[in-house]
């Protein structure tokens, strides 16, 4: 079944149930069981529950054994309200979070005998029906803690998650810093083809949010190999409201920094407005926002002078309806549309201020589910959602020169740097080519004590690099309640989703312009200009379109039994891979003839290697306090290798190099090679993680729950793009074979290029021993009370194995390739080159506690506190290597252990406080102060690990002297800062 087959299947479902709709995910439950004072159950006890943020009123009835269930639920408070003829009326509220059940037990006393009781049932850390590890942020908690603004920054509170300042990648849970997911108000938002959140949502419309971290269910289709985390947003309530914020942190609120440059140098300001209120009474709820971050920077001056000032300009909107037509139905449509350009980011200190690069990207995020309480025993979903991040880097100021590869053509040798980007040449010892670079230092190179210097770069930025990606999924699910004595939860459901890519690049006029002056020849006449530009955008390449296809299917049964309950579900799933620049064909020997520009399935991954069981039990030993157990077993969805792979790579990354003489007339052209397409082998077990969980949960008094697990993942079968003949060549050690991966690759490459070898010597493999190992303990104590709530967590765990897809390079802060790294990459690179030991992602101990507190003059005031070890990290040297290649490159060129060194260890402490003001006419002014690291630890991590970089000293702007090189760190904990805001709230 085709994708397109499989999503129009489940928008079909979706259609026809439009006059009874499904259940939103984006939703809680709340559960109990009535009794009388005796303990003795009540059937036939009605439970209403009202809410702010549910248009019309739920109603349901207590069963033969006094329990009832109200799921597809809105998160936020309820009120409620349990009556039974010849009983008491008794009343409780009931906070409902995301994913999540909040459990109600009620006594009813006789008719007549006054009840009061004013305790709130919120989720605590003991759940009996799961043995599933998740945490929740409250909208109390989120407005109480010191947060960011962006949705990265709510991931530094998870409970027993390492703290990470990767702007790209996320932090390591059990997996690498690309295998978690990540939901914006149900919408899957990370980034397609490679697993990291470079996405940007904001977070001020964020009202909760939930992670899974461990003991995942058949539920929701949870595949991720870390955590996955999900969010709600704010919606409209029965009452209209709003509020204008703005935000303030300017360069002078921040302290003085360790290294050069850094965007706390900035002057930002925030600028959010919201409103949200009933458009029907009782039916129809609308919300929406505006934000707007600015950020700024006066650039200091560097070898040429004074650079532009850098600025960052985004605009955002949103907007949600929620909508009950009657108590059963309850639907909820989203729209989140943004824009950021970023013009003149960061410059060497060599390149003039015309050189400047930026960015412009943007952001769709549109969801539309719904639920449909059948009846007390069973309901239904479905969910549809598109995510769009087009986005593009650009130069500053565009050229429009246009290169040419005609024998003869000219350039303009006066005007190099309005041309493309032009490097000034330098002078060399020997005097060769000297007289005619000092012509060109003379005009184009900078000044350094009186003197015209080269090795400068004039003109303008180098390319514009297109990068679009885009998400379609949709789901359908439903839900059955059945049973007496043994009850059953049975939970169905069905997905489809497509994950979409668009790459491209073009020379920004004639792309590179060098000056060898003479120096190099191209076959026997001296080179005086060399052009580089890319062949892709001139027209003559297309762009590479990639997809990433995924069916999936789930059941899970919660049956519970007495004091037990159990987990038995599976997710079976199915993913196809498609590239470009080939078309099936089974008559052939490789099953692909060449077709330029053509989509062709590359790979597919069927349901039988890929089910994936989820099993779970939970003893409630004393009635309310757990012991549980699971095993769960995850195949990631995310993989690079519809574009790695592409057989168009053999161009798309194609450049050409055009060689003039000395006067600029053209002649020589010379094709320079680029990455080339790649044969899978056949019959691969996909990436695998299995998972096994113990632990306990206990109530320790009304206000202090805790829990103590302990987790161990074990990931195995990793693909990686390597030599076709890696387990001949680089000297394997026992028990690896010594077989080329695709025996005829030779014929297969050549029967594709028609008589021409064509593609890659390498190939997509299952590579031999790939492992890597997670092991953790953690304790957590969550105090929740009518003023003040804490979370504390301490994990010791350890992260080791052979496969780190988190150090894989020398710049790991970025979206790599999952599936065609560097990893086992020639010589030096394999798995058996001292890559078994502790992985990048690492933190043995991780200590986090959080708080706030509700004060008595109308104010809040929180904290976080985190302490954690540092970042593995080893030296990394070609020289082991040098009998096995000629290369002089040291990355992922191991020269002792993974993992044999370590950073320093970090900690840190932000701050939080914030006051009300009651105004006239129903406003309030609230004042808030963020506090981020107050003893302003900038430790240093991102350790240089190339031996080969010396050690060098710099002196910056101010006068600082800062050192970099082998052994030194590369990046930063952020420095203390402190942001002000101001509410006016209604």
């Amino acid at each position: 079944m085709t994708f397109s087959r499989a999503l129009r299947m489940l928008l079909s479902l979706s259609l026809v149930a439009l006059s009874s709709p499904l259940w939103a995910q984006q939703t809680g439950a709340i559960s109990g069981k009535v009794t009388d004072t005796s303990g003795g159950v009540l059937p036939g006890v009605t439970v209403s529950a009202r809410s702010s943020v549910l248009p019309t009123p739920r109603v349901t009835t207590t069963d033969g054994s006094g329990e009832f269930r109200m799921p597809a639920l809105p998160p936020g408070e309820y009120s409620l309200e349990f009556t039974l003829s010849g009983m008491q009326t008794a009343t409780r509220k009931a906070m409902v979070q995301l994913a999540l059940d909040t459990l109600v037990n009620v006594k009813l006393g006789l008719q007549n005998v006054t009840e009061n009781v004013e305790v709130t049932a919120s989720v605590s850390l003991v759940d009996q029906n799961t043995a599933s590890v998740t945490s929740g942020l409250s909208t109390a908690q989120l407005a109480g803690l010191p947060l960011g603004t962006e949705y990265r920054d709510l991931i530094k509170v998870i409970p027993g998650i390492q703290y990470s300042q990767d702007t790209v990648r996320g932090p390591s849970a059990g997996g690498s810093g690309q295998d978690n997911t990540y939901n914006f108000d149900g919408v899957n938002v990370t980034l397609p083809l490679f697993g990291t959140l470079s996405a940007d949502p904001a977070a001020h419309d964020i009202a909760q949010v939930t992670v899974i971290k461990g003991g995942a269910r058949a539920v929701d289709f949870d595949r991720s190999g870390g955590f996955m985390v999900d969010s709600l947003s704010k919606s409209g309530s029965s009452a209209w409201a709003g509020q204008v914020s703005f935000r303030l942190q300017n360069h002078k609120m921040s302290a003085d920094l360790k290294n050069a440059i850094s965007r706390f140098e900035q002057d930002k300001t925030w600028t959010t407005v919201n409103l949200g209120g009933p458009l029907l009474k009782d039916r129809l709820f609308f919300y929406g926002s505006y934000y707007r971050p600015d950020n700024s920077r006066e650039n200091r001056a560097n070898l040429y002078g004074p650079l532009p000032a850098y600025s960052l300009k985004r605009n955002e909107g949103f907007g949600k309806l929620t909508y009950t037509p009657n108590s059963s139905v309850l639907l909820n449509a989203s729209y989140r549309q943004s824009k950021k350009v970023e013009e003149s980011d960061l410059f060497a200190s060599n390149a003039a201020a015309t050189s400047g690069s930026g960015s412009e990207s943007r952001q769709k995020i549109f969801t539309a589910d719904g639920s449909w309480i059948i009846n007390p025993k069973s309901y239904a979903s479905f969910k549809f959602t598109r995510f769009e991040n087009p986005g593009q880097g650009r130069p500053d100021i565009e050229s429009d020169a246009v290169p040419s590869t005609t024998i003869g053509s000219r350039i303009d040798v006066s005007n190099l740097d309005k041309l493309g980007r032009f490097t000034v040449p330098t002078l060399v010892a020997n005097g060769v080519g000297n007289a005619f670079a000092q012509t060109l230092i003379d005009r184009y190179g900078y000044t350094a004590n009186g003197v015209k210097t080269g090795g400068g770069i004039v003109g303008y930025g180098l390319s514009f690099d297109r990068d679009d990606f885009y998400r379609t999924a949709g789901q359908v699910a439903y839900n059955l309640t059945f049973g007496g004595s043994v009850r059953h939860d049975l939970h169905l459901g069905a997905q489809a989703s497509k994950d979409e890519e668009d790459f491209g690049r073009k020379s920004n006029g004639l792309g590179a312009i060098t000056a060898p002056a003479g120096r190099t020849s191209f076959n026997g006449t001296p080179i005086f200009y060399t052009v580089n530009f890319l062949q892709q955008g001139q027209g003559l390449l297309p762009i590479i379109h990639s997809e990433y296809h995924s069916l999936n299917l789930e059941v899970n049964d919660t049956i519970r039994y007495k004091d037990w309950a159990f987990n038995l579900g599976v997710v079976a799933s199915r993913d196809t891979l498609y590239g470009q620049g080939l078309k099936n064909d089974d008559s052939v020997l490789s099953g692909f003839t060449l077709a330029l520009g053509n989509k062709y399935k590359q790979y597919t991954i069927p349901f039988s290697k890929m089910i994936q069981p989820r099993l779970g039990a939970t003893w409630s030993y004393n009635g309310k306090d757990t012991i549980y157990a699971s095993f769960a077993k995850y195949n990631p969805a995310v993989s690079s290798l519809s574009r790695a792979a592409a057989w168009d790579r053999n161009y798309a990354g194609a450049s050409v190099n055009v060689h003039y003489d000395q006067n600029g007339v053209a002649f020589g052209v010379q094709p320079v090679a680029s990455s080339s397409g790649k044969l899978f082998v056949e019959d691969m077990t996909p990436r695998t993680i299995k998972e096994y969980l113990v632990g306990t949960a206990r109530e320790l008094n009304r206000n202090l729950t805790g829990r103590v697990y302990g987790r161990y993942r074990e990931g195995s079968h990793f693909w990686e793009d390597t030599n076709n003949n890696a387990r001949q060549a680089f000297n394997p050690p026992a028990g690896v074979p010594r077989d080329l991966y695709i025996p005829n690759l030779d014929d297969q490459r050549r029967q594709i290029g028609n008589g021409t070898l064509n593609g890659s010597t390498y190939v997509i493999a299952e590579l031999d021993g790939a492992y890597t190992k997670y092991w953790e303990g953690t304790i957590e104590l969550e105090w929740h009370s009518a003023k003040t709530h804490a979370n504390l967590t301490y994990t010791r765990s350890h992260y080791y194995g052979n496969f780190d897809q988190d150090n894989s390079t020398t710049g790991n802060d970025a979206n790599i390739f999952i599936g065609s790294s560097n990893i086992a990459d020639d010589a030096g690179r394999q798995l058996w080159d001292f890559k078994d030991g502790t992985l990048r992602g690492d933190r043995p101990h991780v200590f986090k506690l959080n708080a706030f507190r509700t004060l008595p003059w109308k104010a809040t005031a929180g904290f976080f506190a985190l302490a954690q070890s540092g970042q593995p990290w080893e030296t990394w040297s070609y020289e082991p290597y040098r009998a096995l290649t000629t290369s002089t490159s040291d990355t992922n060129r191991y020269a002792e252990k993974a993992g044999s060194r370590r950073s320093d260890s970090h900690y840190q402490l932000d701050l939080n406080y914030t006051q009300d003001i009651p105004l006239k006419n129903k406003l309030k002014l609230q004042l808030v102060a963020n506090l981020f690291n107050v003893f302003d630890k900038q430790t240093g991590y991102n350790i240089q690990p190339s031996i080969h970089v010396p050690v060098t000293t710099s002196t910056l702007a101010d006068g600082r002297q800062v050192q970099t090189g082998y052994g030194l760190p590369r990046t930063f904990f952020d420095p203390r800062r402190l942001e002000l805001e101001a509410r006016i709230r209604f």
